[in-house]
């Protein structure tokens, strides 16, 4: 697959506060790209797999946590090409029965599970020389996809972004959200917008390392468009309670939308809560990337349950 030929669906969507407050609001279905690499994942890995293939590299190793979405797309996506996939997982084998390993698994991915400490080295070059030499015939692709070819992926995504806004709507948006967890998605829209666009980040981590890597991607050269970083992670990476859960069902209602619990919820919830403080001027365009990351539901199953009731999580699971 190029990824030239994917196209991102953008969509008008009407939320009282906006409204009241006169922003336009659209959302960028990039959840819709692929039915196995939904998202912003599809945009950051096609990059590194057509160099992979063009390099004859037989398999293909990458890093995340036990619920992670890079980790899904990417063993779901090798097996629909036909390319090995090996995945180094943080924490503990038991992880391996959860629903995003055991599809990762089914997918044919070999499952490596590694303690807290040796995640820690995942960006080390010793590290990395070990696990080359463990797997010679794999290339090795960041967490997260966070490379060169991603962000030129994640740039183009940018560039569909605009050409579906303008195609449709007319609009060339002045601001465009996304949530983060590497900062990769980030820095490519960044890199991929127009003169006068704001690329604004939730970080949904508490790891504040992801705001250092987002400047020094521009430490050379500085963007055209200009960028900024809020904290939206509540309390920690995939923390979901109550509160998170009834913004999400209220989005669905005022929507028909569903949002992923870990990724671009906390950034709607945070991008309301400044829509609301008047943090944007009246007649703002702005675009909400929905960056996919359903899969994550299924691992929120009881928890959904446990808050809300079944009725509550048959509503979830009918739109999965």
């Amino acid at each position: 697959m190029n990824i030239n030929d994917i196209t991102v669906a953008v969509e008008k969507i009407s939320l009282p506060i906006a409204d009241k407050k006169g922003i336009s609001l659209l959302i960028a279905r990039v959840d819709r790209v692929h039915p196995l690499a939904s998202g912003n994942k599809l945009y950051k890995l096609l990059p590194n797999i057509n160099y992979a293939q063009r390099h004859n590299y037989q398999q293909l190793l990458s890093f995340g946590g036990a619920f992670s979405n890079h980790i899904y797309a990417l063993a779901l996506y090798s097996q629909s090409i036909g390319i090995q996939s090996i995945g180094v997982i943080r924490g503990e084998k038991q992880y391996a029965t959860n629903p995003t390993l055991s599809a990762a698994s089914a997918a044919g991915m070999t499952l490596v599970f590694v303690d807290r400490v040796t995640y820690k080295r995942r960006y080390d070059a010793d590290y990395l020389q070990q696990l080359q030499q463990d797997y010679p015939n794999a290339f090795i692709i960041p967490e997260g996809g966070r490379n060169e070819y991603a962000l030129q992926g994640c740039m183009l995504l940018m560039q569909h972004i605009n050409q579906a806004s303008l195609q449709r709507y007319n609009i060339l948006p002045d601001i465009v959200t996304v949530a983060c967890g590497t900062g990769t998605t980030l820095s490519g829209l960044v890199r991929g917008a127009k003169k006068n666009q704001l690329i604004q980040g939730y970080l949904v981590v508490k790891d504040r390392s992801v705001i250092t890597a987002v400047d020094n991607v521009f430490t050379n050269t500085s963007p055209v468009a200009s960028y900024a970083l809020h904290a939206a992670d509540f309390g920690g990476y995939a923390k979901f309670d109550a509160q998170l859960l009834t913004f999400i069902l209220a989005f669905l209602e005022q929507t028909t939308i569903l949002l992923d619990p870990i990724y671009t919820s906390k950034m709607c919830y945070c991008l309301i809560q400044q829509i609301t403080s008047g943090q944007f001027k009246t007649g703002s365009q702005l675009v909400i990337v929905h960056t996919g990351g359903l899969q994550a539901w299924h691992g929120m199953k009881e928890k959904v349950i446990k808050l809300s009731g079944n009725l509550v999580w048959e509503k979830i699971e009918a739109y999965l």
